[in-house]
């Protein structure tokens, strides 16, 4: 790839990043800022902020030229970009061990509002789980109006970008590809409901990424990031939800259950996490009141937290 998400990769591989990470991050907010951008532009900011970086890329202009007028042509396609330390950069990404420098979406940062829930499953979910989300995280989301965060995927994920929506409830519909050719394809059909109800679609990839199994870890860390918590309506052993369970364990965030029956193989990995100390959630009430008790636990870790002082270096 020869686009700002390349750009983004060799700048994060490069042995400097780690000494110049300040330098790298005013880079990027500059970039995402800007009106109007050439290589004269970008060359002066490398030169200006980290002069060490110049020698790398010295004889890549074709790829800054390229860079620049793709970059500009995103934005005129209607597409927006968030990066690493600006104003509208997820606060939770700050969590991760290795955060995008770079997002785009498209619609509205709706992750702003930060009552998040991510909402997890099956991508084949049983007659119960369904009915489970169109009874319980319908009542939540008509309370609480609260920003779903999810995958996209067929099954669990549709069925709760879907509540959300009828709720008028905002959604982030978190991509394992560019924007372009959005994955599942039937996510064009949702374009239209997501942004008018305040959400967006969002990806860490190149704009004409397609779809490629790997990619889907590194989405499933976004939604585990973007979520006050996860919640996991059903989930099997040794399933991409597990991944995304895992994930949120590691940053921090709690990991609520619905549970199933003992002897469902379908429900099998939501009682191992519940086994392994996740929260069960029975209904409705309770997920209101486990997510207004971490609503509260983020105000009080974040007293004393404030702009760039408490970004990790």
């Amino acid at each position: 790839m020869t686009d700002l998400y390349a750009f983004s990769h060799l700048i994060k591989n490069h042995p400097f990043y780690k000494k110049h990470r300040d330098g790298v991050h005013q880079i990027y907010l500059r970039l995402a800022k800007a009106k109007a951008l050439n290589v004269a532009n970008i060359m002066q900011m490398v030169e200006t902020l980290i002069p060490e970086m110049m020698f790398t890329l010295e004889d890549s202009h074709a790829m800054l030229d390229r860079l620049t007028e793709q970059f500009i042509q995103r934005k005129l396609e209607g597409i927006q970009f968030t990066v690493y330390g600006d104003e509208i950069y997820p606060s939770s990404c700050y969590l991760m061990a290795d955060p995008p420098l770079i997002l785009s979406f498209r619609g509205s940062p709706a992750w702003l509002l930060e009552r998040s829930l991510s909402v997890v499953g099956s991508r084949d979910p049983s007659f119960e789980s369904l009915r489970w989300m169109e009874k319980e995280l319908s009542d939540f989301c008509e309370v609480e109006k609260a920003l779903i965060v999810s995958g996209g995927a067929r099954g669990v994920d549709q069925k709760a970008h879907g509540i959300a929506l009828r709720k008028s409830c905002p959604t982030v519909v978190i991509l394992p590809s560019g924007l372009k050719d959005m994955y599942p394809n039937t996510l064009a059909q949702w374009i239209d409901p997501v942004l008018e109800a305040g959400g967006c679609f969002l990806s860490e990839y190149d704009h004409e990424q397609t779809m490629h199994k790997h990619l889907f870890h590194h989405r499933n860390r976004l939604i585990a990031a973007m979520g006050a918590a996860t919640l996991l309506v059903e989930a099997r052993r040794r399933s991409g939800t597990l991944i995304t369970a895992n994930q949120a364990v590691q940053l921090g965030r709690p990991v609520w259950v619905v549970p199933g029956h003992p002897q469902d193989p379908h429900f099998a990995g939501c009682l191992d996490l519940l086994s392994e100390g996740a929260t069960m959630v029975r209904d409705a009430q309770d997920l209101s009141m486990f997510f207004h008790s971490e609503l509260i636990s983020e105000k009080v870790a974040a007293v004393g937290v404030g702009g760039l002082d408490g970004l990790p270096h």
